[in-house]
């Protein structure tokens, strides 16, 4: 079994949301944008944008 600083940034957004929301924060807080799941960040901005005007 892989620790989940072994998981991609992709896989922990599907196996368990809260810690890939706590990494993602960390990520862009420490400059680390090269690592930021960019894709499944972008899906949850768009969804919040969704919701607000819904």
């Amino acid at each position: 079994m892989k620790t989940p600083t072994e998981q991609t940034t992709s896989t922990l957004y599907d196996r368990d949301y809260q810690l890939w929301l706590e990494t993602t924060i960390q990520q862009l807080r420490s400059g680390q944008f090269p690592n930021v799941d960019w894709e499944n960040l972008f899906e949850e901005l768009e969804s919040m944008g969704r919701n607000k005007i819904s």
